[in-house]
């Protein structure tokens, strides 16, 4: 039995030995092979999302004729051909190696409940961090330096507030059941496999950890805080290429923002905003140090008008969860990033500058992965896009697969596995 562990169900068996089973397996196995091969396949190489329900490029994704693996599946060589389109990057083997470790954690694994019982809870607490981040704590109900050091590196990795505080938000993640979090690293695994391959110069966006990376040759030399879009103006996952720099930009009004913050405000209102209106009647604020954009923006042309731009607003940055834009990117620290391409903010002058060397930027949306340092990282699905993008018949976490009796019902293909 060959079977692997991808993160689309518990196992995917692409050969199984037709004597296994009912006496009717075998005409069952002869009839749905290569259906059930192709329908694996095809949700490990293109993902099983349901596109229309986010904010965001299709394109954004690697798309695989499904032309070319049905012809991989009738040709019997749908195992190669699927293993050949995983990818080789650190973040997925790592990530991949991280989900087998859970499944093999899966019937010890028992978080507290909190109902009263510090001394139990304190026992599973421990019991959790061993698990997961590989601690070697006593599962005493004692209270020890150890014990507490932990904690915090337990709300590092799960984007809490690090406080060392047991509280309503720590309690609530601690709490997570085990096919919880199996489940939520499945979708990304997903994610990671069907994101497309990058170079080694490349700039990447993680909404939900509201950050962002700058990768050069391959080394990570550059990362700093950022505010995404809120939830009801949510930054979009898409990725191009960065090709202007714009110093002391002044910022044009969107019509969507016009009309529904500056449209019903009076001219005096307007102006204590710093915002005034061109010959042609459209809204826009003067370059300065109010200017909403602040001293410096970044663009990769795209569809939904989003870039990355300094704010005169720097006490955002200090919120945990920084979800306040209309949907274009705020940096923490543009200068350095200016630095980092090779120019210098020296002038106080409205200038344009298109680059030689255009860079890739990635906005995607992880709420697990491994980190640089090999960290595995968890942050919450502030758009709610677990539920939305992801089929629960793939992704719900289940037993492994056992003989059925025959039933007259038509079956899924991937149910069978």
């Amino acid at each position: 039995m060959k079977k692997i562990l991808f993160g689309l169900i518990p196992t995917l068996i692409f050969a199984v030995s037709p004597d296994q089973g009912l006496k009717d397996y075998q005409k069952k196995y002869s009839m749905c092979q290569e259906k059930t091969n192709y329908k694996i396949s095809q949700c490990l190489i293109n993902g099983n999302l349901n596109y229309a329900r986010f904010r965001g490029d299709r394109y954004s994704y690697r798309k695989i004729s499904t032309n070319k693996i049905k012809k991989a599946a009738r040709g019997g060589n749908i195992y190669n051909y699927t293993m050949n389109l995983m990818p080789k990057t650190q973040r997925y083997t790592s990530l991949k190696k991280y989900m087998d470790h859970l499944y093999s954690i899966k019937k010890e694994y028992m978080p507290p409940q909190f109902k009263g019982d510090e001394a139990e809870d304190i026992i599973k607490i421990k019991k959790v961090f061993n698990l997961l981040q590989s601690a070697h704590l006593e599962e005493s109900p004692d209270i020890t330096p150890d014990f507490e050091a932990e904690v915090l590196e337990y709300q590092r990795r799960h984007g809490l507030a690090v406080d060392g505080d047991i509280g309503p938000s720590t309690k609530r993640e601690l709490k997570t059941p085990i096919y919880n979090i199996i489940r939520k690293v499945k979708k990304n695994l997903t994610l990671e496999r069907i994101s497309k391959p990058k170079g080694s110069n490349y700039v990447l966006v993680n909404i939900p950890e509201f950050k962002m990376h700058y990768y050069d040759n391959d080394e990570l030399v550059l990362n700093m805080k950022i505010v995404v879009g809120k939830t009801k103006m949510r930054t979009p996952v898409f990725n191009r290429k960065m090709e202007y720099i714009v110093k002391n930009p002044r910022w044009n009004v969107p019509g969507s923002i016009y009309r529904k913050e500056y449209a019903h405000k009076s001219k005096s209102q307007l102006k204590k905003l710093g915002l005034k209106y061109n010959s042609e009647g459209k809204l826009y604020q003067p370059a300065g140090p109010k200017n909403a954009l602040g001293i410096v923006k970044f663009l990769f042309p795209n569809k939904f008008n989003v870039y990355m731009h300094d704010t005169p607003v720097k006490s955002l940055f200090n919120r945990r969860v920084r979800a306040f834009s209309h949907g274009c990117i705020r940096l923490e620290k543009p200068v350095a990033l200016l630095n980092e391409l090779g120019y210098s903010y020296n002038s106080k002058k409205n200038k344009w500058i298109t680059l030689k060397n255009k860079i890739p930027v990635y906005v995607e949306y992880h709420t697990v992965w491994v980190d640089d340092e090999g960290i595995v990282q968890f942050r919450n699905d502030i758009y709610g896009y677990e539920k939305k993008l992801f089929s629960k018949a793939v992704y719900h976490p289940a037993s492994a697969p056992t003989a059925q009796k025959p039933s007259t019902k038509k079956q899924n293909p991937l149910e069978l596995f």
